[in-house]
């Protein structure tokens, strides 16, 4: 049986009983209630698209690049499920939450070994969930007889140590430097912002993607549009995913997060357990527990909904940081040590100050280094001019790609974040520490 579904980007969208099995399990349906950009509805009010509709955006294109790869659906229903489910294991608010369930638990969205593999925690019990007769994603895979570890390798872009002369190896075309997952999310997140900078031509580039010695490379075609995705998402960083009030609004419920989490239970094996619990729960539920715990989570949650954020103490590109001190912001321990020290210094309570660290010097934008294949002249037989095959980086055939990395880097910025009324003691405090 074959269905469609009607998306506002890319149209109709064929499902076959594979995708239809695992789109009625219950962790794909809860990515209905997860929203896609966490807190960028207060700044884009029409932010409100799910983690459910890209999942079925990857999907499309992970068809797409098949058929275009010759690749034979039935030989890669790995990949297929793996394009569906690949944010399963995504918290509440998507990113917002996993810094706090990754910093308890050290899993980050990618590792869902315990949600496929069913894994002996009681995850239902405590979160008290009814799940009902809907099946789960472990269930599912079971009755299908497809390789758990084979999908969970293509979520997290992880290939085979070695692979037999002939095989073709699909490991990074869904986590990978130009991957499907981001083709969707940059349209989709631009389209549903209204912010015009989203502008990626996936049609282009699947066509300009090819085998290589095994692996998907981009061809000499396929670097232009390769190009216009990496700017695509050069602008849509400051603009949509690092925006300061967006930003500001996540620190505050991670932070509001990470105090109910640790006042569950002084057990850290228990605590843990709630941390991976976060992850079968959705935007309302997070926000009625929150609610419910009263006190500072309690007024974190009003707060955001109330659109009373904290407010820009210091907010300054990290280039201005001194070289020691920017080394130190890299470090999560030190840089907490750092923002109870200006809270001290400022005398307000260290649960209204927030520092926030967005990235580090010399960091590499991950896309510069995906594959291409470009045509090497050489001299053949009598003096003929021919051509030979050669791989290089894109940063190695695209000076704009290049000049991209450098500016990713001069994009990231440290901020100090705290309520309206200690705005300026938190200011001086903070430029004496940092700038000192």
């Amino acid at each position: 049986m074959r269905k469609v579904i009607k998306d506002p980007l890319h149209g109709y969208i064929e499902i076959d009983d594979l995708a239809i099995a695992i789109i009625d399990t219950v962790e794909m349906q809860r990515l209905r209630r997860i929203r896609q950009l966490g807190f960028s509805y207060l700044v884009y009010p029409g932010a409100n698209h799910t983690r459910f509709e890209h999942s079925l955006g990857v999907y499309h294109l992970i068809c797409l690049l098949l058929d275009r790869l010759e690749v034979a659906k039935e030989e890669e229903q790995e990949l297929i499920v793996a394009s569906l489910i690949h944010d399963i294991g995504h918290g509440p608010y998507s990113h917002v939450t996993e810094p706090v369930i990754k910093k308890i638990t050290g899993k980050s969205h990618e590792d869902i070994e315990d949600i496929i593999f069913k894994q002996e925690v009681e995850i239902e019990r405590e979160l008290e969930v009814e799940v009902g007769s809907a099946k789960t994603i472990a269930e599912v895979l079971d009755e299908l007889s497809l390789d758990k570890q084979k999908i969970a390798g293509y979520i997290k872009g992880e290939g085979r140590a070695e692979y037999e002369e002939g095989e073709r190896d699909l490991s990074k075309v869904l986590n990978g430097e130009i991957d499907v997952d981001k083709m969707d999310y940059l349209v989709r997140d631009s389209y549903y912002t209204g912010v015009a900078y989203g502008v990626v031509d996936n049609i282009r580039i699947i066509q300009g993607l090819d085998f290589a010695n095994g692996k998907v490379v981009i061809t000499e075609k396929g670097i232009l549009p390769a190009e216009y995705l990496l700017f695509s998402r050069f602008l849509m960083y400051p603009t949509v995913y690092k925006h300061h009030t967006s930003r500001i609004a996540q620190l505050m419920f991670s932070k509001a997060l990470a105090y109910f989490v640790k006042s569950k239970s002084e057990s850290e094996d228990h605590i843990r357990q709630y941390a991976l619990a976060l992850r079968r729960m959705d935007d309302s539920e997070i926000n009625i527990a929150l609610r419910n715990a009263k006190g500072y989570p309690e007024e974190m949650v009003e707060r955001i909904n109330k659109r009373q954020l904290f407010k820009r103490a210091v907010y300054k590109g990290i280039n201005e940081l001194k070289e020691d001190v920017a080394a130190q912001l890299s470090e999560e321990k030190r840089r907490k040590e750092i923002e109870e020290e200006i809270s001290k210094r400022a005398g307000v309570d260290e649960k209204y100050v927030i520092l926030d660290f967005q990235g580090e010097k010399g960091e590499e934008l991950k896309e510069s280094v995906a594959k291409v294949v470009v045509d090497k002249p050489i001299q053949g037989l009598q003096g003929r001019e021919q051509s030979a095959r050669e791989i290089k980086s894109l940063r190695e055939v695209s000076s704009l790609v290049s000049m991209l990395s450098q500016a990713f880097r001069e994009n990231y910025k440290v901020g100090v974040y705290t309520p309206a009324r200690y705005r300026e003691e938190v200011k001086e405090a903070a430029e004496m520490i940092l700038w000192r």
